[in-house]
């Protein structure tokens, strides 16, 4: 499990697929700024809180958000519903069986806590799409 705020941080940036320069440029921070940021060692340069979430956004990421929200106990939840991409509810199951699939597999293998919240997400996710798609189903006869 991270230790600390910029533990996660340093790993979203890494993750995000894009190259810390362009991070930087989109935070209008000089690089070299940015990087002694993310170093926890380096206690003369700290990230500041005003900055994580445009950090965030920039990295398509709520890594920081869950981290911060389990250490309070809590767990973020999407405001978005969802809703089905496949073209039956049966194929939508399929898929909540896969995510359900993965996330038992990333708890029997002791990944990081922050993945297996990920995971959770995705399952509760799926979770409202076969909602959506039974009320869709069950509501298209009385139509």
């Amino acid at each position: 499990m991270r230790s600390s705020i910029t533990e996660v941080i340093r790993e979203m940036v890494q993750g995000s697929g894009k190259p810390a320069k362009a991070l930087a440029r989109e935070l209008d921070k000089p690089y070299s700024t940015f990087m002694r940021e993310l170093q926890s060692s380096d206690r003369n340069a700290k990230f500041g809180v005003e900055m994580l979430l445009p950090l965030m956004q920039a990295c398509a990421s709520i890594m920081p958000l869950r981290y911060l929200a389990s250490r309070m106990g809590c767990r973020v939840v999407s405001l978005e519903s969802g809703s089905p991409e496949k073209s039956s509810i049966h194929e939508e199951l399929l898929d909540s069986y896969d995510a359900i699939a993965h996330y038992h597999r990333a708890i029997r293998s002791q990944e990081p806590l922050e993945r297996v919240a990920e995971l959770r997400e995705q399952v509760i996710r799926q979770v409202q799409k076969d909602f959506v798609a039974y009320r869709q189903e069950i509501a298209a006869p009385q139509a």
